[in-house]
């Protein structure tokens, strides 16, 4: 019987990209930029990102790591890979590494939309992701949310279905439609 390394959370030092957009870990550096998306009720809610302060953000920081290792999120931060400029962010999360499956979730701040920034993340995450050994990218998206329904059809990924009664991070549940995209997708 052979073994297998089953999937890990990482991400190479210099991140990875696709020539326009850039996916790497946030720094301390990165906070106030990134503020007004977790301060932005109408963001939180589309990309189900949590309420946080300053603090929290800076403090979370330095949890990034072990949550990685421990598969429950890989959190990036979407930059223009010309000029460094803060476009949005994406994850890679609930990995199930012995079904060799992971989710992605994304945001883009409003001016960076319309760009393809969305689509473009969408995608470097699950190819990043396959290249770690996943088989089975899904993604969750509030029902009603077209606009993140197309960037995920843009991407590639294929809608399954809705799912009733998922959490989002306000302690709410809802119904999300599920996109997959499957390794040689």
């Amino acid at each position: 019987m052979t073994t297998t390394e089953l999937p890990r959370l990482s991400l190479p030092e210099e991140g990875v990209t696709d020539g326009v957009v850039l996916l790497r870990m946030p720094t301390a550096d990165d906070i106030d930029e990134l503020e007004p998306a977790f301060a932005d009720p109408e963001l939180r809610e589309a990309g189900n990102l949590p309420e946080m302060t300053r603090e929290e953000m800076r403090v979370g920081l330095a949890q990034l790591p072990a949550m990685a290792a421990s598969g429950r999120i890989l959190a990036l931060i979407a930059v223009d890979a010309q000029d460094g400029g803060l476009a949005g962010g994406g994850t890679l999360h609930h990995l199930d590494a012995e079904r060799a499956i992971v989710e992605i979730g994304y945001w883009v701040l409003p001016r960076a939309r319309r760009r393809g920034v969305a689509t473009r993340t969408a995608r470097l995450l699950a190819e990043h992701a396959f290249g770690l050994g996943i088989e089975r990218v899904a993604a969750y998206v509030n029902v009603g949310n077209v606009a993140s329904e197309r960037v995920l059809e843009r991407a590639g990924f294929r809608r399954e279905g809705v799912v009733r009664s998922m959490p989002v991070p306000s302690g709410r549940r809802v119904d999300k439609t599920l996109f997959s995209l499957l390794l040689g997708e």
